[in-house]
């Protein structure tokens, strides 16, 4: 065997970390440098690299103290990397970093694994703390706030133990409200969590005769990868059942790790005890977590067979596991008590059993489990694992099963069991809420995860090179979801939607709720005390009737004096909606006084439409205090959108129906935005009626001052006819918005680092195709940049296109669209050639931008645009990047299938609605849902978040045309307001083009 010596072991990895400081350097400075420089600097640092290794070789003596430097080769990864990007040098380092530490002979004494579980603990704690909700929360997260604090009854099946737990946590707490204390015991339960599943995963891994280093490593990779779930993670920070239902999931699969590594029968039983009581204490909290434990039994016999006859071993757990079920004795005794939101009946055996086996729930289970949903269910899977987990992990997830499979199998069937059965049940399950009732799912995917580096052979340090992979995979992914729930941290949306509702209802008021905003109504006034005058009532769906009728009904059962709130938006015949802070106030009509307040306007238009004022809302998009002169300034940055409600009433009878529309007009007097919206005819002179409309401020708009105005018209056989004040104007000014500039980075699809001399950095492109002939391409800047440069795109086949580059601050984003004609030829397979990208100074003059290992060009090579490519944003927080569709006969189901990425964490619940028209214009079927069959709701999503959103519609059996189209709107589900595409080519309509196929013959 040839020996490689010192000077190799040691002074090429000083070469690699030489070369890696000199480029991280070179690109730290944020400017290209000429080429002679580079190469100069890479040089010189390779050379004092190598000459620094070798002497503390020497001088330390390294290779008899079993210092390895070789990890430091990966640091060439980068080195040899053309794109510059410090973020993927930094986490090349890390990874580097981490190979290191684990590539040592390392003794492990005693107490390092107590001090691992303990580091584990804190560590996890302290992040799932720092990243709380703050406040109250909505919907079931507001019920348990509630019910734990008052001692009351939660919905079924009950949760007697959490709300136990949670009443003990709050009394013992002492800072903070209630309902940030119950968030507070959430990240106490995944912790604990996290350190259950790496002991287990440390047990199963020494079982595998695996070193006690890689034990331990596997066990904290486990824990990080499941730590940094996206659902897991946000569970963490929430008042919510599920973390409670994954800790008692982990102490059984802790107690499963013990149970099959015990050294003696006494042992073993100790464990099956251990077992027993987590299964009934979960069982206790949450029933559907005997789908799990059918395969914790399963493991149970079949690594010790001799069970099935040894019935004197079974008493002790089966005890166990009824002590665990003491807590539900909590349910009749409260419900005897006539606790908070206690069912009637509670405290009778029937009333008991129908509350905690979820009777009603009944018939969602298994809705989906049948040979038309089945195969559309199945085909959520590429999006609900991905959405937790990023690519690598998966990978390692499924090289751990293949490999337990082969090394043993008994622990096989209990992780890939439980994983498929419980995937199966919660993608069949009739429940908005998969990514949520797949959590006991991902505690196998982490454990297969951290037991993969103890599967393979210990040669060439396959082994220390796995562990260390799979935990930077694990620090990525938790790189990548930090971002969004330190955002949601500081998150108050719950407060900020029903506290103003509730604090400005008119005396004596009834509020109408939806679940999701009654439960923080509930608490409100429950626990703080606020507005007991007002009545909240939840309006729950019926079965075998429409939502919107239910609503009805419970309106018509408000006698008319009484004030009336609603916290969705519906209009009714013969009533009047006028939107109230989050909320709508309902009355009969005809309404002749708005009781908002507004902003008055006094104007006119065409002697019939009289404006009564406005509102400019806050909520959802908070404006700066500071105001400009001038009128004042309200202040946005490019992606909002901008929400007026306006008041109006007709001045006489209308003979035409008129609109009005408003628009965004920059100080040049040009029109940068627009909506319309048409009037009633039906509207009695003197009637007041309420209207919204939303202007977008696209992210390619320029920082500055813009007017927001009004005016009115009328469609006649002739075009459009404008009305016009008493004065003669067509449109009154409403408003001014200062739009600043934008200092988030935006978010892209192909990041791009690149400097141009004196000039602004390219951080990232993008391409959109939804219009036939045109490439439109996205370029996204950071600043400086002086005004008067160009920005020039074109291929080598002549196609091209100029925009100009606005001025950019220091550190500020601004995004420039570029629009590419096709020829025909092109549409369907541009580009054949790639894209180039060229910045001119005001002058003509080219400038020099870092290319490929920061090399000086003067054009940049662009990532290749899809043929299908998509990037069309639907207001701050959505970007449509994909759409595909499976044509299908008449009478038959098509699926459309809509790729959408978040662009920041949400906190409304939208719907998604796809048309599917003709190519004649004929309607032909529509669909709406909760994106991805509802299994993925948007108030799930962070920033990065893909999620692949399918609709099924039917083309009716009449059609004869050759081809359908469809289309993609976008709305909140509770105010109905829908998500202005970012692109202005569709304003008139508000809706993205998916695409067009050709319709298939029976």
């Amino acid at each position: 065997m040839v020996q490689l010596g010192p000077a190799w072991l040691y002074g090429t990895p000083g070469v690699a970390v030489g070369l890696f400081l000199a480029r991280v350097a070179l690109e730290a400075t944020q400017r290209p440098w000429p080429g002679v420089l580079i190469a100069t600097v890479g040089l010189l640092a390779a050379m004092g690299g190598l000459a620094l290794a070798r002497w503390l070789a020497q001088r330390w003596r390294l290779a008899k103290r079993r210092i390895r430097l070789w990890p430091a080769l990966l640091l060439l990864v980068y080195v040899l990397w053309p794109q510059r990007d410090l973020v993927a040098a930094a986490s090349v380092a890390v990874l580097a970093v981490l190979v290191w530490l684990l590539s040592g002979e390392t003794f492990l004494p005693r107490w390092s694994e107590p001090l691992a579980d303990g580091a584990t603990f804190a560590a996890a704690l302290a992040v799932y703390v720092a990243t709380a909700a703050p406040d109250v929360l909505p919907a079931d997260a507001g019920e348990f706030q509630l019910v734990a604090t008052l001692l009351g009854v939660a919905h079924p099946p009950g949760f007697p133990l959490y709300t136990l737990m949670g009443h003990l946590f709050i009394r013992l707490l002492p800072w903070g409200t209630p309902a940030y204390r119950l968030n507070l015991m959430s990240g106490v339960m995944a912790a604990g969590a996290l350190v259950l599943v790496a002991r287990a995963t440390r047990l199963w891994a020494r079982r595998l005769q695996t070193s006690p280093l890689m034990a331990m490593t596997g066990g904290l990779a486990a824990a990080l990868v499941l730590g940094t779930a996206t659902t897991f993670w946000a569970q963490a920070t929430i008042a919510n059942k599920r973390t409670t239902t994954a800790f008692f999931a982990a102490l059984a699969l802790y107690a499963l790790s013990r149970f099959a590594t015990a050294a003696g029968p006494r042992e073993a039983d100790g464990a099956l005890v251990l077992l027993g009581l987590a299964l009934g204490l979960g069982l206790g909290h949450h029933p559907p977590l005997v789908f799990p434990g059918l395969f914790f039994v399963v493991y149970v016999l079949l690594t010790d067979p001799r069970l099935v006859v040894q019935l004197r071993r079974w008493w002790r757990p089966l005890l166990a596991g009824l002590v665990g079920l003491l807590p539900l004795a909590y349910l009749p005794i409260r419900g005897a008590m006539g606790a908070p939101q206690a069912p009637p009946g509670l405290d009778t055996l029937p009333g008991f059993l129908h509350h905690f086996l979820a009777r009603g729930f009944a018939g969602d289970m298994f809705a989906f489990a049948n040979a038309t949903d089945l195969p559309h269910r199945l085909a959520l899977l590429p999006t609900l694992f991905p959405f937790q987990f990023n690519l690598i992990l998966l990978v390692a997830a499924l090289l751990g099963l293949l490999g337990l499979l082969r090394r043993d199998w008994r622990l096989f069937v209990l992780l890939a069991g439980s994983l498929a059965l419980q995937t199966f049940i919660a993608i069949t399950y009739r429940a908005p809420q998969t990514v949520e009732y797949l959590m006991p799912a991902y505690l196998p995917v982490a454990i297969a995860v951290g037991l993969l580096p103890s599967l393979l052979s210990p040669r060439i340090h396959t082994p220390t090179l796995l562990c260390s992979l799979v935990i930077w995979a694990g620090l990525l992914n938790g790189w990548a979801h930090a971002p969004s729930f330190i955002e949601l941290a500081e998150d108050h949306t719950a407060r900020q939607a029903v506290g103003p509702l509730l604090e400005t209802a008119p005396a004596g008021a009834r509020i109408l709720a939806d679940w999701r905003w009654v439960t923080p109504l509930r608490y409100l006034q429950q626990i703080e005390g606020l507005r007991p005058d007002v009545e909240v009532t939840e309006v729950y769906p019926v079965a075998g009737e429409e939502y919107r009728e239910t609503w009805l009904r419970r309106v018509r059962e408000t006698t008319p004096e009484r004030p009336l709130l609603l916290t969705h938006f519906y209009q009714f015949d013969g009533y009047t909606t006028e939107p109230w802070e989050a909320g709508f106030l309902l009355r009969p009509r005809p309404v002749m006084e708005p009781m908002a307040s507004l902003t008055p306007v006094a104007a006119t238009f065409g002697g019939e439409v009289r404006l009564l004022g406005y509102n400019l809302r806050h909520d959802q998009f908070p404006p700066s205090p500071r105001r400009g002169g001038g009128g004042g300034g309200v202040q946005f940055h490019p992606g909002q959108v901008v929400e007026f409600v306006l008041a109006w009433q007709p001045a006489e009878p209308l003979d035409f129906q008129p609109s009005f529309t408003l628009r965004l007009v920059d100080v040049e007097g040009r029109h940068v935005a627009q909506d319309d919206r048409a009037l009633g005819t039906d509207v009695a002179p003197g009637e007041v009626r309420f209207e919204r409309l939303a202007l977008p401020l696209y992210p390619t708009m320029l920082p500055g001052r813009y007017r927001v105005t009004l005016g009115a018209y009328i469609v006649t056989d002739v075009g459009f006819e404008n009305l016009t004040t008493a004065e003669g104007e067509t449109a009154v000014t409403l408003a001014w918005l200062e739009v600043e500039p934008s200092t988030h980075t935006p978010f892209t699809l192909h990041h791009r680092w690149v400097p141009f001399a004196g000039g602004p950095t390219l951080v990232g492109v993008d391409y959109d195709r939804s219009v036939p002939d045109v490439l439109r391409v996205y370029l996204h800047w950071q600043g400086a940049a002086d005004g008067g440069a160009q920005a020039r795109v074109w291929t080598a086949d002549g196609l091209e296109a100029i925009a100009p580059l606005p001025p950019i601050q220091v550190g500020a984003y601004q995004t420039v669209a570029v629009d590419i004609t096709l020829p025909h030829s092109h549409t369907s397979t541009f580009p054949v050639s790639p894209l180039w990208l060229s910045l001119t100074d005001g002058q003509g003059q080219a400038k020099t931008a870092s290319g490929p290992w920061d090399w000086p060009v003067g054009e940049v090579r662009l990532p290749a645009p899809a043929p299908d490519a998509r990037f069309v944003p639907l207001g701050d927080e959505m970007v449509v990047v994909g759409a595909t569709a499976r044509p299908a006969a008449s009478e038959e189901t098509m699926a459309v299938d809509v790729t959408l990425v978040a662009l920041r964490p949400l906190t409304t619940d939208d719907r998604t609605s796809v048309r599917l028209m003709g190519g004649d214009g004929r309607w032909l079927d529509t669909h709406d849902c909760q994106p991805a069959l509802g299994a993925v709701p948007t108030l799930k999503w962070i920033r990065g978040s893909r999620v692949v959103d399918r609709h099924l519609l039917r083309v009716p059996g009449d059609f004869i045309g050759g081809e359908v189209r469809a289309t993609l709107v976008v709305y909140e589900w509770f105010r109905m307001i829908p998500l202005p595409p970012m692109d202005g080519r569709f304003a008139a309509t508000s809706e993205v083009p998916l695409g067009t196929w050709a319709w298939v013959s029976p």
